[in-house]
């Protein structure tokens, strides 16, 4: 099981080095996950609690976020969006503008439906930007 602390120094070297290198600028850092973990086991039983795609959290840094920006929270009990939510499509949108494409000019029309990598939605989350 990982376990936070087995990454965090190396995460906060990663980010220290691009900085000091002058590179965080220009280069998107993004830690997420597909998924999150309940607050709760279902089952009495259960060997650990399950997987949990309403609310979870994810980080990005340098390409233009502004630096110690916290958006979104849950309910007080971790289980529901309590504030700002963030749709993957907006998550994806927001790292493709920081990335300095705009998700919106990359629609192609397939047997007669608009694709894209954020499936035809999604917003650009502003209020982090630099």
């Amino acid at each position: 099981m990982l376990i936070i602390k087995n990454v965090d120094q190396a995460i906060a070297g990663l980010l220290r080095d691009l900085k000091q290198r002058g590179m965080l600028e220009d280069t998107l850092v993004v830690w997420t996950t597909e998924f999150g973990r309940t607050p709760f086991n279902n089952a009495a039983d259960a060997k650990g609690r399950e997987h949990h795609h309403w609310v979870f959290s994810s980080w990005l840094a340098g390409a233009g976020v502004k630096p110690g920006t916290v958006y979104g929270e849950s309910d007080e009990f971790g289980i529901n969006v309590g504030k700002d939510p963030v749709h993957v499509h907006d998550f994806h949108a927001t790292i493709l503008h920081l990335m300095g494409l705009d998700h919106e000019r990359l629609t192609y029309r397939h047997t007669g439906r608009d694709y894209r990598l954020t499936d035809v939605a999604g917003n650009v989350v502003k209020p982090i930007l630099a």
